[in-house]
């Protein structure tokens, strides 16, 4: 085996982390792991699953509610439901409240509580 540098591993080590930080960047970009850029009306509101490969989801759409039946297979409209304006709004709201409004690590503080020095 003839010697191995050093400088082209670090370079292909590199040129990989590259890759993958530029194939994670297109997946959040472009699938569901960033969904849509900017403000969308669409909301999965509830998910229940029921076997390991089936669920069935509340999903809130502008001023509808539909429940959906999620299977390998297909998607199922299982019964909808219109919303008015205050059952709106209310969601909204609490949509927004539960966002955090603090940093991470103050919230992860809070959650484990004071710790001894």
């Amino acid at each position: 085996m003839e010697n191995f540098d050093p400088i082209v591993g670090l370079f292909a080590f590199l040129f990989v982390i590259g890759l993958l930080l530029l194939t994670l960047w297109f997946l959040k970009s472009k699938t569901a792991l960033g969904g849509v850029g900017g403000k969308t009306n669409l909301r999965i509101t509830d998910t229940l699953r029921i076997d390991p490969k089936n669920r069935v989801c509340v999903l809130t759409y502008g001023d509808k509610r539909l429940l959906l039946g999620i299977s390998p297979s297909n998607i199922t409209l299982l019964d909808s439901l219109e919303l008015d304006e205050t059952e709106t709004e209310t969601e909204a709201e609490s949509t927004q409240a539960a966002q955090p409004k603090q940093p991470f690590k103050q919230q992860l503080g809070a959650l484990l509580g004071p710790t001894k020095d």
